[in-house]
């Protein structure tokens, strides 16, 4: 008699964990099921309150300078324009003229997903409407947040 895998996810917020395992182990899991949400929970905010460091190497890019990198929270609907805006609006995005590819690797660690014309389009976009500034660095262009969108 094969046993089926066995999954429970629990979201807490914006925050989930899943179990797995053989039904047994999972319903053993749930007695310490506060311990294990305790747990969690207590990384969770370490991890949103610490300092992310991006010394590793990113596909082959090269290394990103260590920053506070920002939890940005949106709703599922949400549109690309309010997601940009709402990361060029975090203490991070404010420090200095944030780059494509800057705002593709907070998009990535947020898991939130646009295609990256989009993206494109959208900054193109903004920048015309006099929301964000366009700005030349010595990594491409930058964007920094004017005003926001209405």
């Amino acid at each position: 008699m094969s046993t089926q895998p066995f999954r429970l996810r629990i979201r807490i917020n914006d925050k989930e964990i899943e179990l797995s395992g053989s039904r047994d182990e999972v319903m053993k899991a749930l007695d310490d099921l506060s311990i294990i949400v305790n747990k969690v929970s207590e990384a969770f905010t370490l991890t949103s309150t610490t300092s992310r460091s991006h010394a590793h190497k990113l596909e082959g890019k090269k290394t990103v300078e260590e920053d506070i990198l920002p939890t940005v929270t949106v709703s599922s609907g949400a549109s690309c324009p309010e997601v940009i805006t709402k990361i060029l609006a975090t203490k991070w995005g404010k420090k200095k003229p944030r780059t494509l590819s800057d705002l593709l690797e907070i998009m990535k660690i947020n898991a939130i997903h646009y295609p990256i014309g989009t993206i494109k389009g959208r900054l193109t976009d903004l920048t015309k409407k006099g929301v964000l500034r366009r700005i030349h660095t010595n990594k491409g262009y930058g964007y920094i947040l004017i005003k926001s969108l209405k």
